[in-house]
């Protein structure tokens, strides 16, 4: 099975309860950071899943096009979109974020709230990053935003189990395995609730620190332009737990004289 089938396996999982596991948090941020980088559009989002940055673009007037394993998260999204159609486009294809071709060039793309560490190896975060680079513009932009794995409590030095949630009749728990060998987490998320019976919903993640990300950019023939701790331009620091790193194309290099030496 590939690392995009697995994903896909796995976030069709997710898909029924992800939109409610989120509804909480505010996309107004992102979606600002975004659309002055990208001007009017369009922006590509790799991992769009239910589209909920996409969505808060779309009040931007900005168009998005996603990318995304799990049939089930588009599914969800394009429910939405036929129930409140957005400003405007909102559209997601079944794909593998490590490796597409789109026949199309964008102004900015972008990978949100750690989902490079879906990709679970070094190679397809590589592959990402080139992926990306043949659908810049000449003057676009690549923007990841990650978590800073050991400030942010990402890759503890340890094993364990958190409670998420308790009640009389609900309990919602994580456990977190750390391979720090592979950079990788493994995680399982276990609810147990008169409603919903018992359900598990896994994840496996390859986490990466900033500095690793840069040389895969370079690799892709890319170099960091900027990094702030977060979307309102914070400064990034020794203690940041997350970053937003701002990747455009290396520059030409100057053609030598006729009759120069190499």
């Amino acid at each position: 099975m590939t690392d995009r089938t697995e994903q896909g396996a796995r976030w069709d999982l997710w898909a029924p309860h992800y939109d409610q596991d989120t509804a909480g948090q505010d996309h107004q941020p992102t979606a600002a950071g975004l659309a002055d980088l990208a001007g009017p559009g369009p922006m590509l989002e790799l991992g769009i899943g239910t589209g909920r940055i996409a969505f808060a673009l779309a009040e931007w007037g900005v168009p998005v096009t996603g990318i995304d394993a799990s049939p089930r998260m588009i599914a969800r999204l394009e429910a939405r979109a036929a129930q409140d159609p957005p400003r405007v486009a909102v559209r997601a294809v079944t794909g593998d974020m490590a490796r597409f071709a789109l026949g199309e060039l964008f102004p900015l793309i972008y990978v949100s709230v750690s989902t490079i560490f879906l990709l679970t190896s070094q190679d397809d975060q590589v592959a990402c990053f080139r992926s990306a680079a043949k659908h810049l513009r000449p003057d676009g932009h690549f923007v990841v935003e990650a978590a800073v794995p050991y400030a942010s409590g990402l890759a503890t030095e340890r094993d364990q189990m958190i409670v998420r949630e308790m009640s009389e009749d609900h309990l919602k728990w994580s456990a977190f395995l750390h391979d720090a060998a592979t950079q990788t987490v493994r995680a399982q998320e276990i609810r147990i609730g008169t409603e919903e019976g018992f359900r598990m919903l896994p994840n496996l993640m390859r986490y990466a620190h900033p500095a690793e990300l840069d040389l895969m950019a370079q690799l892709a023939g890319l170099r960091l332009e900027r990094r702030t701790a977060d979307w309102a331009g914070n400064p990034f620091t020794s203690t940041s737990t997350h970053h937003v790193s701002v990747y455009s194309h290396l520059p030409a290099e100057p053609a030598l004289p006729t009759g120069a030496p190499a």
